[in-house]
């Protein structure tokens, strides 16, 4: 959420959001191939409204705020509105409960929608045999009412973004390749830019690696839609980084916290986006994740220790993860 030397370029297609061109082919760039995509945003409005009506996420206003986003539904018409409602009704009662990162059936529907073009729905994209027919069922009130403003949205996140990434996106990249002892990624990574994505406000998958994020979500402007398509990225490039620490924690006999990288892409990416943009405050510091999390928050210290000094060149990967081991 990929040889760089060039400057980055996002560009977006112009396309108008009722046509029927509803989604351009996303345009390429070194880092990033980015697009407001019209089946991508449905049924991720559709799921978190799902959500958000069944009390999931109770706590998570990327979530919650989906149900306040009814600004000109009451000029559908009764049958539009009925089947948007039924639709609807299908993903609380059928999809909310199941988890749009970790579900397989999830992430491949997620990419067979990412490629769709225009309103030509791919037979086969559903999570189901029913899917396809509820996101057609839905698609009219979604774009009388919701699309305009949506993809309004996401064009607007994207050109906010698009000069950052120009002038620090390869930076940023080839030092994190380094950071995580990995290579760039040998094409641009698909980021789907949609009003709303999961409780996180963004998620990546593999196979092939997608990025979703959230252009509604505050937490997801500035600087930190910035610091969020690094740290998302970073997810597509920490498999070695994964088992050389677990190497050194075995080595030392200690027991692995969950998801050890996780905290080592929230410092590094809210640290390179620090230091590129003096002032910035990371995501873990901002949100107050660091205090929060029990997998986390132990990590912090160590982090800081010993994590720190291989960021800026001072001490061997080797002896970074050896030493965060030796102090778990």
């Amino acid at each position: 959420m990929l040889v760089r030397t060039a400057a980055v370029l996002v560009l977006v297609a112009a396309s108008s959001p009722v046509n029927a061109q509803t989604n351009p082919a996303p345009s390429a760039s070194r880092l990033f191939e980015m697009q407001s995509n019209f089946w991508v945003n449905l049924h991720h409005f559709l799921y978190a409204r799902a959500r958000a009506s069944r009390g999931l996420d109770a706590t998570r206003p990327s979530v919650t705020s989906a149900l306040s986003d009814t600004a000109g539904i009451g000029r559908l018409g009764a049958d539009v509105r009925r089947a948007f409602d039924e639709s609807l009704d299908y993903y609380a009662r059928t999809l909310a409960d199941r988890d749009i990162l970790f579900d397989s059936a999830f992430v491949f529907g997620n990419m067979r929608l990412s490629n769709a073009r225009g309103d030509a729905l791919p037979p086969d994209a559903g999570l189901d045999a029913l899917h396809g027919r509820v996101l057609r069922q839905a698609a009219p009130a979604y774009r009388a009412v919701w699309w305009a403003r949506h993809d309004s949205a996401n064009r607007a996140w994207i050109s906010a973004v698009r000069p950052l990434l120009a002038q620090h996106g390869d930076s940023a990249m080839a030092w994190l390749a380094r950071v995580f002892d990995t290579r760039l990624p040998n094409a641009a990574v698909r980021v789907d830019v949609s009003a709303y994505a999961n409780w996180a406000g963004a998620y990546t998958t593999d196979d092939p690696d997608h990025i979703t994020i959230a252009s509604l979500n505050p937490d997801n402007h500035g600087t930190a839609a910035f610091e969020m398509l690094f740290h998302e990225v970073l997810h597509t490039m920490d498999d070695r980084l994964f088992e050389q620490f677990r190497a050194a924690a075995a080595a030392q006999g200690k027991r692995m916290p969950r998801n050890p990288t996780h905290s080592m892409i929230f410092y590094s990416a809210g640290e390179i986006t620090r230091r590129l943009y003096p002032g910035h405050v990371p995501y873990a510091e901002a949100g107050g994740l660091w205090a929060r999390s029990r997998d986390m928050g132990p990590m912090l210290p160590l982090l800081q220790r010993h994590w720190r000094p291989w960021l800026d060149g001072e001490i061997p990967l080797a002896d970074a993860l050896r030493r965060i081991a030796s102090d778990l």
